[in-house]
């Protein structure tokens, strides 16, 4: 014969919702402790890894150098004119407290990076420097601007490898003279 029908079981108490909440307290924590310890090795790594040195150059100028395993990164005051590869205009004054600059950022198995910047002033009329620069680069420059928004008169050369500007702007009766030298790759050529 049959048997007897079973009651239904009860259904199963629900879990406190206290219990969720530890739960994902216990989670969250795990979170900052595995977060903590990996920002930490990411830190020791790096002060063992990572040189910044800052020197005190000629003239007060100075030299900051940043070297690690993947790369290096050196920003100098200083300009070593010869290396420009842009004529510098006769008798113009360099500004020495005028942004000058060379960085180099060198990154294994990339094309690496060199600016060079230097600022010069003439008591001659920017026509007459503007003169000079055009007979100089002559058929060298891909891109010249008589006058840009601002004013200014650009002189643009850009062959593979490097890119070479020249910036002219009047500035109280006198000639403000930017030379700009970017170079990407391992050689440094004129």
């Amino acid at each position: 014969m049959g048997m007897p029908p079973r009651p239904p079981a009860p259904p199963a108490p629900p879990r406190s919702s206290s219990h969720i909440v530890a739960i994902a307290l216990l989670i969250l924590a795990l979170i900052v402790v595995v977060s903590f310890i990996a920002v930490w090795t990411g830190l020791r790594f790096l002060s063992r890894t990572v040189r910044v040195s800052v020197e005190e150059g000629g003239g007060g100028k100075k030299e900051v150098s940043i070297k690690t395993l993947v790369g290096s990164l050196e920003v100098r005051e200083s300009v070593d004119e010869s290396r420009l590869g842009l004529p510098i205009y006769p008798g113009a004054t360099r500004l020495e407290n005028e942004g000058s600059a060379t960085v180099s950022l060198d990154l294994p198995h990339e094309e690496n990076l060199r600016v060079l910047a230097v600022k010069f002033e003439s008591p001659d009329p920017l026509e007459k420097v503007r003169d000079f620069y055009k007979e100089r680069l002559g058929s060298e420059v891909t891109r010249f601007v008589e006058r840009t928004k601002h004013g200014a008169t650009v002189f643009e050369i850009k062959r593979e490898g490097q890119e070479k500007v020249v910036v002219l702007e009047s500035r109280h009766g006198r000639t403000e003279i930017q030379l700009v030298r970017v170079t990407h790759g391992r050689e440094e050529t004129n």
